[in-house]
């Protein structure tokens, strides 16, 4: 069984940092994984510009893996080179476009000649003139179900994704029972042509290791006075309803001894949040009590988490939710939305309540932050949840759809 997969987010985080999101962190931890399993002939590629073709061979030479990552043929490289040079702009949306584009003027002949099956990650299922056994990775179809969730093209673009996937042919692979059925509500497809391989959390960058002058100095750092503090993670966005975190944090500040916590919110800004933002910083109540780090160095993350008294995360909607499975990871107690795919991370380990309920979100944040004995048995139940995912684990769940695509065939 030969394999090809499309690996273009990895080259393109190389060269933006900021794309170092939720998609890259799964391939950059589960596509090492699948190239160390015995008997899969699995190649890498990426079908994108020259420097991040580059930089991607680059990224799995460092990895070991050189000898496993092919070329692209020609494609219309100086296009996208140029639409790269002309920020500021979102590098995964023209990723998406600049691939879209590429694949309908140059079929990529070589690489169906030479793979039984290919992968795609992140961008359009190419068109093949010998087409393999195509896969495709959606981890959500959120710009469909939610358009509202994102700018105004994002949903088109969105939709020329999907409709490259021939729905009696293809496989598509996604990241939770959530995101399957709403898949497979959509696109109409047979649930028996849809694989879910569960993400996990880096074991080497969320941990419950976190030593106590390492948590200081990382504070100190993001200007965080001291431990103790609520924590969110994640791209400040509308998705992930801060409204309500900083609505149900401003009726904690209100109950009698504890206007004296603080909400740290990390991640870089995201669309139609700039409002939000000023409000906190204009409202006397809160701009001394909400802290924005922005971006945090991955080396950071674990000390951050460390250093919480709870993780608070009324996501609207995810298609597995990374953040939650981090903060149990890393023995910080949960406090999640109770929709789409969030219980299936967080299981019985967390609080969950209703997104937009204010009230019960800070009663939620009231409770844990009174009770020790709660915060103890949730970081226990937390880090024996999280232990349940692994990235062996996604791997494993990932060959074997292989596997099952290509009996389907024979």
């Amino acid at each position: 069984m030969r394999v090809t997969v499309d690996v273009s987010v990895i080259g393109l985080a190389e060269l933006y940092e900021t794309a170092r999101t939720g998609i890259y962190r799964v391939i950059s931890s589960l596509v090492p994984e699948l190239l160390a399993t015995r008997g899969l002939n699995l190649q890498v590629t990426s079908l994108s510009s020259t420097e991040i073709n580059r930089l991607t061979r680059d990224y799995f030479h460092r990895l070991g893996f050189g000898d496993r990552f092919v070329g692209t043929i020609a494609l219309e490289e100086r296009l996208f080179d140029l639409a790269l040079r002309l920020g500021p702009v979102d590098p995964l949306k023209i990723c998406q476009r600049g691939v879209a584009r590429m694949f309908r003027r140059r079929r990529i002949d070589r690489v169906g000649e030479t793979t039984d099956i290919f992968h795609s990650t992140f961008a359009p299922l190419p068109e093949f003139t010998r087409r393999p056994l195509c896969f495709m990775t959606i981890y959500d179809i959120i710009p469909v179900l939610h358009p509202e969730y994102f700018w105004d093209d994002f949903e088109r673009d969105f939709k020329r994704i999907l409709s490259a996937i021939r729905v009696e042919q293809d496989w598509i692979v996604t990241i939770s029972r959530s995101s399957r059925d709403d898949i497979c509500a959509y696109l109409g497809m047979d649930p028996d042509r849809v694989f879910i391989a569960y993400p996990a959390a880096s074991s080497t960058l969320y941990h419950a290791r976190a030593d106590d002058d390492t948590v200081r100095a990382v504070l100190a750092r993001y200007g965080i006075p001291a431990p103790g503090y609520f924590l969110s993670l994640a791209t400040l966005e509308y998705r992930k309803n801060l409204q309500t975190t900083i609505a149900a944090f401003r009726k904690l500040l209100a109950e009698p001894g504890h206007g004296g916590h603080r909400l740290v919110l990390v991640g870089t800004r995201g669309w139609k949040i700039e409002r939000l933002l000023e409000e906190v910083m204009e409202d006397p109540g809160l701009r001394d009590r909400v802290i924005f780090t922005g971006y945090v160095a991955d080396e950071d993350l674990a000390a951050l988490y460390g250093g919480g008294l709870a993780f608070v995360y009324p996501s609207l909607y995810e298609g597995f939710g990374l953040p939650p499975l981090e903060a149990m990871q890393c023995g910080l107690p949960v406090i999640t939305s109770n929709t789409s795919s969030l219980p299936e991370v967080v299981g019985d380990a967390g609080i969950m309540v209703e997104p937009t309920d204010v009230d019960a979100l800070a009663g939620a944040m009231l409770r844990v932050c009174g009770d020790a004995g709660l915060r103890r048995d949730m970081r226990e139940k937390g880090l024996a949840r999280a232990a349940r995912f692994s990235w062996s684990r996604c791997a494993r769940e990932t060959v074997a759809a292989y596997e099952a695509a290509m009996a389907a065939v024979r």
